[in-house]
């Protein structure tokens, strides 16, 4: 009997290993939703399995779904029996409670785990979170500005007569791309400005403009469009959870409710004439192309299937791969595509 109990022990032992190599593989790889399945599976098994809890906050928090990211943050606080398992899990609850609007209790966190010795990998990825969230003490002084839906932070280079314009526009571009996405957030959009235009930013180690939209914070520079990082935001948050997106339609979206006032299509035409792209290829290979070429013939898309069928672009807006496209347009979508095609030559 001893015998047996041994053997099904280590059975489940090197089943829950395997699927343990699984979800750190989903989690890589951002298949939150995949990632979270195999994780409920070894936690029946093994329920205080660290690195299992430890993913399932993270994905949770990448979906932005930060009630259940704090039931499993919270047991990894009580899970941790070194200040290297701790920082994890402060983390995680720093994040939680951030993407929930509870800054306070973030910064509480942050406090927690910047007091502990850091490994150089939490440390990274501590350094990361705080400054595009923007916890880090760098902001301290920076000008805050709230209005309805968005908090404001700018750098203090920014004039007053520029900050209040900003402010105003960017409000006027949240309500009116809502009225499209009706989407419902968590918080409300934590709004960077810099008072810079170059495109690389050393600080963030990152270029702008972009958004981390689970966490509704957007980064941009001083002469970005109004509405391009609202509507990333608002189009993450209407739907479901753990949508999938592509390079091609995200930054079609991002494009088409920029709310410049430009001829979306005849923008599409000149980038088109520049450098003739197969539109089919780089959305269903999810191609790399230049930023000159994608933004404005995505742009032209999207409002060109948006204003085809608004209803059926809302779902292609939750999975949008050109597979899910297919599904969503039938044998459409073929040739909705070779219509728009035909509209750039």
């Amino acid at each position: 009997m001893k015998k047996m109990l041994f053997i099904l022990g280590l059975t489940c032992s090197v089943f829950c290993y395997s699927q343990k190599k699984e979800m750190v593989a989903a989690f890589k790889t951002k298949n939150y939703i995949e990632a979270l399945s195999l994780g409920h599976k070894v936690l029946e098994n093994i329920p205080n399995d660290f690195d299992a809890n430890l993913l399932m906050a993270a994905s949770y928090n990448n979906l932005g779904d930060f009630q259940k990211s704090l039931l499993y943050s919270t047991n990894l606080e009580t899970l941790s029996e070194n200040d290297e398992k701790k920082s994890w899990a402060l983390m995680q609850l720093m994040a939680a409670n951030y993407g929930l609007g509870n800054k306070e209790a973030s910064k509480k966190y942050y406090d927690l785990v910047k007091s502990i010795k850091l490994s150089e990998k939490a440390k990274t990825e501590l350094n990361t979170l705080i400054k595009r969230l923007g916890l880090d003490d760098f902001y301290n002084q920076w000008n805050i500005v709230e209005t309805e839906n968005l908090i404001f932070h700018f750098e203090n280079s920014i004039s007053e007569e520029a900050r209040n314009r900003i402010a105003k526009s960017r409000q006027k571009a949240f309500t009116k791309i809502n009225e499209f996405f009706g989407a419902k957030l968590p918080k409300k959009i934590d709004f960077f400005v810099w008072g810079s235009n170059d495109t690389y930013n050393e600080f963030l180690e990152h270029n702008l403009g972009f958004t981390q939209a689970n966490y509704c914070v957007s980064h941009n520079r001083l002469n970005q469009t109004a509405g391009h990082e609202i509507a990333h935001n608002l189009s993450f948050w209407r739907g479901s959870r753990g949508k999938i997106t592509t390079q091609f339609i995200n930054e079609g979206i991002g494009v088409c409710f920029d709310l410049n006032e430009n001829d979306k299509l005849e923008a599409a035409k000149q980038a088109y004439k520049k450098s003739p792209i197969d539109i089919k290829k780089v959305w269903s290979e999810n191609q790399k192309i230049s930023s000159d070429i994608l933004y404005p013939v995505s742009g032209a898309f999207v409002e060109f299937l948006i204003k085809y069928d608004k209803v059926k672009f809302i779902e292609l807006n939750n999975d949008q791969t050109y597979e899910n496209a297919k599904k969503v347009y039938g044998n459409e979508i073929e040739i909705l595509i070779e219509n728009f095609m035909n509209k750039l030559k």
